[in-house]
């Protein structure tokens, strides 16, 4: 164990080291990827910013020379290039403006604002001159032209565009620089991340032959506990196979007895039965009115000893005498019920609302007897006065809803519910009633045995499903009960599972 801590131990080391290292080349390639694009951004925007003063500085000049010509020679064929240029100039000033925008050096955007500033000042001068010769004030225009005010605009408009144009070039220069400074660091790095990764693959390979050998360890001692494990499960196969057999007797014993008192048990309380009725009916004169009582006591006595073993028989049988599971619809099987209740139901002017239901694989009478137990409790129970109010409701179950109420996956499971209206119970008795004979009422008040709701889970639980009650007293009772439309025998899956495991 400790030999297999120390390689776990390496290994995680090793993995770390490899995620450590990915993970400094990935950002540090992250990194260099960034800063060169943003070289190459600079070293784009100074270029454009070059290419667009050069072309306003030649705009200016064949401006200026359209001018020039035209004042001198009073010919209308020099103010063709010049209207061009005009008409181009604008787009140039705005290429300019956009550039020193995109400039990351203040000082070199407010010389560009100023170059453009002259260059607007020097145009105007130009455009003003030419518009005065056209409207015949050639001596007024020609008086400008000869003024130092255009050439000293012009010298300031030069002297700032080759500011402008060094600064740019010195910019570029850096630009270049830092380029080559991360090409070799690219190099460096590159050459650091292939003798790391040569180590960690060292590393690994040192790791992975320890790792094999260590494996070839743990295989024999394997292959011994398996031998001592093999032994052992043959023993307890063994003794499952001794114990499944004794559980079929135990089991057909119960079978034996269950017949025992459903034959002989019920023999002597018919016999009792049938004298008492002779009795009741033959010498009820001789009888007094003490005899009589006690002879009626006898009766009832008798008559729910009898409903009792009834009773015990049906719970008993839920698994021993379950019949194999087949496609059932649940709506024919709630049908024939409500038919057998019918007078009842009559009696009781019942209302019974019930939601159509699917088809699942179960045992047919026992989802007879299911419904017809939990109906019979409905109407058995009723407030006095009130007309009974009896919904049988039924939804599918998600999967959230499955895990909740711990059901077997893999399955898909309904939801039904029974609601009525009657007299309910405390929810402190909500797991009570379903024990064999548990009452929460008198026998004067409700007949019965106190078993119904017992043998109600027991055939749920041998669907695989699951029953609940809720209540409040005086407002009715609600069974919720979950059962998959493709299950099987729950009995016959957990005897299947013994037998599997013995073999």
């Amino acid at each position: 164990m400790t030999q297999f801590i120390r390689t776990a131990s390496a290994w995680i080391l090793m993995i770390a080291l490899i995620v450590v290292v990915i993970a400094a080349n990935s950002v540090y390639t992250i990194h260099t990827l960034n800063e060169l694009a943003a070289v190459e951004g600079r070293i784009f925007t100074t270029n454009k910013v070059i290419d667009s003063i050069n072309a306003l500085h030649v705009a200016v000049l064949r401006t200026e020379s359209g001018q020039r010509g035209f004042l001198l020679s009073d010919d209308p064929a020099y103010l063709e290039d010049y209207e061009k240029t005009l008409n181009e100039v604008n787009q140039l000033i705005d290429q300019v403006e956009e550039n020193a925008i995109k400039s990351d050096y203040d000082e070199q955007s407010e010389r560009i604002e100023q170059l453009i500033y002259l260059a607007k000042q020097k145009l105007n001068e130009l455009i003003k001159t030419v518009e005065l010769a056209r409207e015949d004030k050639h001596r007024k225009a020609l008086a400008i032209f000869n003024s130092q005010i255009g050439l000293d605009l012009y010298d300031q408009f030069e002297t700032l565009f080759n500011d402008i144009a060094e600064e740019e070039r010195r910019l570029q220069s850096q630009h270049v620089a830092a380029l080559v400074k991360l090409r070799t660091d690219s190099v460096n790095n590159l050459i650091i991340s292939a003798a790391t990764t040569g180590l960690l693959i060292i590393g690994m390979f040192f790791l992975l032959r320890l790792n094999i050998r260590e494996t070839i360890n743990h295989r024999r001692e394997l292959e011994h506990h398996n031998m001592v494990l093999e032994s052992r499960v043959e023993e307890r196969t063994v003794e499952l196979k001794v114990y499944s057999e004794e559980l079929a007797r135990s089991n057909r014993e119960l079978e034996d007895f269950a017949f025992v008192a459903s034959h002989d048990l019920q023999e002597p309380l018919r016999k009792i039965r049938a004298f008492g009725n002779r009795l009741s009916t033959g010498y009820q004169d001789v009888l007094d009115e003490r005899g009589q009582d006690f002879l009626a006591r006898m009766l009832n006595a008798a008559e729910r000893m009898s409903m009792l073993i009834s009773d015990l028989l049906a719970f008993s049988r839920v698994t021993t005498r379950g019949k194999d599971f087949a496609d059932t619809d649940l709506n024919e099987v709630v049908s024939a019920v409500l038919d057998d209740l019918e007078i009842p139901i009559e009696e009781t002017h019942a209302k019974i609302t019930v939601d159509t239901l699917p088809v699942m694989r179960a045992d047919p009478s026992q989802m007879n007897q299911l419904f017809l137990n939990l109906f019979s409790n409905a109407l058995k129970f009723r407030l006095p006065d009130i007309t009974p109010h009896i919904s049988l409701r039924c939804v599918r179950v998600d999967n959230t809803e499955a895990k909740k109420q711990n059901l077997l996956p893999g399955l898909d499971w309904i939801k039904l519910t029974l609601q009525d209206n009657g007299i309910g119970f405390d929810q402190t008795f909500a797991e009570k009633i379903f024990a064999p004979f548990q009452r929460l009422h008198g026998r004067s008040e409700y007949k019965g045995t106190g078993i119904g709701l017992a043998v109600c889970r027991r055939i749920v639980e041998r669907h695989n499903g699951v029953i609940s009650a809720h209540s409040e007293p005086g407002n009715g009772a609600r069974f919720d009960f979950y059962l998959p439309l493709n299950g099987q025998p729950f009995d016959n899956v957990r005897q299947q599972g013994v037998i599997q495991d013995a073999e």
